[in-house]
């Protein structure tokens, strides 16, 4: 029915549309600029991961009872799930695969880590407009497009300079910004806190992961400084689009 599209189309222009322009945008960038930016790019990912893992915590600890084991056992379980579970993985299954698979791996969970912070947002999108809130839900698609646009330099700069092809830049844009559809379509019905606190704690887990590799991967002593910048300048675009999202639409992502 109507409502049903219309909180699809919201979920796709919040969520699917920026996390692809921001895809190609990294793609044009890591192209036009030179090989010795390479540090910088996955610095500039490591930024926003860091600041979504932060975001994520956040909202994790916002949903555990102080008064409910049940809770806490639910955040350490799938922290420890998304985590150590990675860790395994790659210990166990990723490092027998091609050395291109193996570039790509990170990228795809990153998008999934983003997928699962995208889908609480398209819940306070479909909330807003189950209520009726026609102007505020518009300011929340801007401020969480703007938002998610920064996504997409995060799973980019993740494959360095590995190439990426369009089928998987397809299936990366749809792990990333999909969610976000599918969080304005459950709006409409009632979520518990416990599976919120899940998914929150599974992303949290995931970005972390990718974090660490990350930084093993590029931080050498030659590549320090364009690190650190990049770090900065992805956490920096991160806080900014934050602080636009609560301006226009008292909303913190």
């Amino acid at each position: 029915d109507r409502p049903m599209l219309d909180l699809v189309g919201l979920g796709i222009l919040a969520g699917v549309v920026p996390v692809y322009l921001g895809i190609a945008a990294a793609l044009v960038l890591r192209r036009a600029l030179p090989r010795t930016w390479e540090a910088s790019l996955i610095g500039l990912s490591t930024g926003v991961l860091t600041y979504l893992f932060f975001d994520l915590m956040h909202e994790a600890v916002e949903l555990m009872g102080v008064r409910d084991p049940f809770s806490w056992l639910l955040f350490l379980g799938s922290l420890f799930l998304s985590f150590v579970g990675l860790v395994h993985l790659e210990k166990h299954q990723f490092l027998k695969g091609r050395h291109a698979d193996q570039a790509l791996t990170l990228p795809f969970v990153i998008a999934a880590g983003m997928g699962l912070h995208n889908l609480g947002e398209g819940l306070a999108i479909g909330t807003s407009y189950a209520g009726g809130e026609w102007a505020l839900s518009g300011l929340l698609v801007a401020g969480f497009a703007l938002h998610n646009g920064t996504e997409g330099f995060g799973i980019v700069g993740a494959a360095g300079q590995s190439p990426i092809p369009p089928r998987t830049v397809v299936l990366l844009g749809l792990t990333g910004g999909a969610p976000t559809c599918i969080g304005t379509v459950l709006s409409g019905l009632i979520v518990s806190p416990y599976l919120s606190l899940v998914w929150y704690a599974l992303a949290a887990g995931s970005l972390i992961y990718v974090v660490f590799a990350l930084v093993a991967m590029t931080y050498t002593s030659s590549r320090k400084v364009h690190m650190a910048y990049g770090v900065w300048t992805g956490i920096a675009l991160m806080a900014m689009t934050a602080m636009f999202l609560t301006l226009v639409g008292g909303h913190r992502s």
